[in-house]
């Protein structure tokens, strides 16, 4: 972490206007830095169980696109010059100047396993997102052709720029480029103005709610996300746990007590502790049986794979009713 906050700080450094590094040194810290960064890639790349499942991974991208900073470094030999001395900067320098330092800071991403709490929040609020939007449409419109109307057009030249002025005015933000002159002009801003305060108090309320609920309940998501995240990193598919659940369930009943489901994760090896095999238990015990079956335990960690499975399943139900109608 400390070496990517330096590497990001020293990248900054040259982008000043008078550069507060000589740009021989810059080269030089630069270039570990991006020897380092290729390391680490190839590492992760060659220690990975599975390197289409790493190359997936949208946290890795990263990873990826801070190693292409040393060929991108010596395409150019290495020496920049300061980003206020360049009057054309070519791609290669765009990229190091102001785009490397960017690809190595979302390095830390992989740090913050709350963030796909967020990322999860935002995915269960834009079901909403799209009504909101378009009522905000339906305000912005309204307003600026009122707005158009009132105003003469030595204020407002346009119907554009009246759209402008009620969008700066619906987000607050009033950069004062354009602003009501008339009384009527005045009163359909006042008017915009008390309305966007309450309409945008709701995607805001609903991202909030949203982001709450995910936050009560972060220790089941974030152990359910890390569960998901080794199972497929290791190449686990919903044939090898349906093995892996019949070899650990010792009386042959089809289903997990939780000395079982605890022999089940040291079986797997990914990594989890007792305590955490014991907290996953209880997440997948839905009917609080004490007992966790294959369905169960598909179903929360490849949902989209058990829907699948439960479908074939139909499917091949169905079938061999049909066969056995023709055969009677």
């Amino acid at each position: 972490k400390v070496l990517v906050l330096v590497s990001v700080v020293s990248s900054l450094l040259v982008t000043t206007q008078e550069p507060l590094v000589d740009v021989s040194t810059s080269a030089v810290l630069e270039t570990c830095f991006d020897v380092i960064f290729v390391m680490e890639f190839l590492c992760r790349c060659i220690s990975s169980p599975s390197k289409r499942i790493y190359v997936q991974d949208p946290f890795n991208w990263c990873d990826m696109l801070a190693a292409l900073g040393l060929p991108l470094r010596a395409s150019v030999g290495f020496v920049l010059q300061p980003l206020s001395s360049l009057e054309a900067p070519t791609v290669q320098q765009v990229l190091l100047l102001l785009f490397l330092p960017i690809f190595r800071f979302l390095k830390l991403l992989r740090y913050f396993e709350s963030f796909h709490l967020l990322v999860d929040a935002g995915k269960n609020s834009i079901a909403a997102l799209p009504v909101l939007f378009y009522t905000m449409a339906v305000i912005t419109l309204l307003s600026s052709s009122a707005i158009y109307l009132v105003e003469s057009r030595d204020n407002i030249p346009s119907l554009p720029h009246s759209i402008w002025l009620a969008l700066v005015t619906m987000t607050t933000v009033g950069y004062g480029d354009y602003a009501p002159k008339s009384t009527g002009g005045y009163f359909v801003v006042a008017t915009l103005t008390g309305v966007s305060v309450l309409f945008l108090a709701l995607p805001v309320g609903i991202i909030g709610h949203v982001f709450t609920a995910c936050w009560e309940s972060r220790a089941q998501v974030l152990l359910m996300n890390r569960v998901r995240k080794c199972l497929v990193k290791w190449g686990y598919t919903i044939k090898d746990l349906k093995i892996l659940v019949e070899y650990v369930d010792a009386d042959g009943d089809g289903t997990l007590n939780l000395p079982e489901f605890i022999e089940l994760i040291r079986q797997m090896r990914i990594g989890l502790t007792s305590d955490s095999a014991v907290d996953l238990f209880m997440l997948f015990d839905d009917d609080h049986s004490g007992l966790v079956d294959y369905n169960e335990f598909l179903r929360h960690i490849f949902p989209d794979q058990y829907v699948e499975y439960i479908q074939d399943k139909q499917q091949e139900d169905e079938e061999m009713r049909s066969s056995s109608k023709r055969v009677s």
